[in-house]
């Protein structure tokens, strides 16, 4: 399978070509095009250095490619080539953050739900290894906290760079049905409370933030972990398994859900 990379600014585009092309991990899938007008000379050297072609434009590439990945890293610029792809008829990875609005997310998903058009992306820390784990741990009464790094001030639109991290792993640990959001902003520090019917999770934001943990507290016992961020390969090689099979490996709405969450966050850091 012949993979285009639509945006090479993006650290997550070097994980797909070392993944693919260096590393081989997915024996019949390589990304072969890339278009990266947020950085054309560094998507020449990629090109070049992991032997794909270079495309003058995000048509020529999707025409050329059988699956395609955006990995802008401002989401709001994600929705132009993102509809496209789907209008193509071709299996989407749509990168985090995912779109930088509940309207523009929905968009997307609903696009991909008419046409039939497999899409997944997002935070690839919704796969890290451990969550099933955690997952476990979580019961009626827990309190979930989930820190890690965002700054609202990004020049990459805000909050909705980083901190749809923190709201994908939210909905992950926790479910998507959560009733409602408070958050609160201390210079570039953000505080949020999602609130469930049987749980609370907290999330802990600075730009600082290094690592990521993820504690679970029940009753007067707290379990804290450091979870290792291993998520380099999770991205390609869930894509190619849903370009293989057709079969989503998740409900597109999950990334509806998540831009609501991210928005009704934002919203409240006035």
């Amino acid at each position: 399978m012949k993979i285009g990379i639509i945006g090479t600014e993006n650290s997550h585009t070097e994980h797909f070509l070392k993944t693919l092309n260096a590393e081989k991990a997915v024996p019949d899938a390589r990304v072969a095009f890339l278009f990266g007008d947020d950085d054309p000379e560094k998507a020449g050297k990629l090109a070049a250095l992991f032997g794909a072609e270079f495309c003058e434009s995000a048509d020529e590439l999707i025409e050329k490619s059988d699956a395609v990945a955006i990995t802008y890293r401002r989401g709001s610029r994600h929705p132009e080539p993102a509809m496209k792809v789907i209008r193509a008829g071709k299996p989407l990875f749509n990168d985090k953050p995912f779109a930088a609005s509940l309207s523009d997310a929905a968009k997307i998903v609903a696009l991909a739900e008419e046409k039939g058009v497999p899409v997944t992306g997002g935070s690839n820390l919704k796969g890290l290894p451990e969550l099933p784990e955690i997952r476990s741990e979580i019961k009626e009464g827990s309190v979930i906290t989930i820190s890690f790094a965002a700054d609202p001030a990004s020049e990459y639109d805000g909050y909705w760079f980083y901190g749809i991290h923190s709201a994908e792993l939210c909905l992950t640990l926790c479910g998507p049905d959560f009733t409602s959001v408070e958050a609160w902003r201390n210079g570039d520090a953000v505080t949020a409370a999602v609130a469930y019917p049987d749980k609370t999770c907290l999330i802990l934001n600075t730009p600082s933030s290094a690592d990521l943990r993820i504690a679970v507290t029940n009753g007067g016992t707290t379990r804290a972990r450091l979870v290792p961020l291993n998520y380099q390969s999770v991205g390609p090689k869930e894509f190619c398994d849903m370009i293989r099979t057709g079969n989503m490996p998740r409900d597109p709405r999950h990334f509806v859900r998540a831009a609501e969450l991210t928005e009704e966050i934002i919203k409240r850091l006035v």
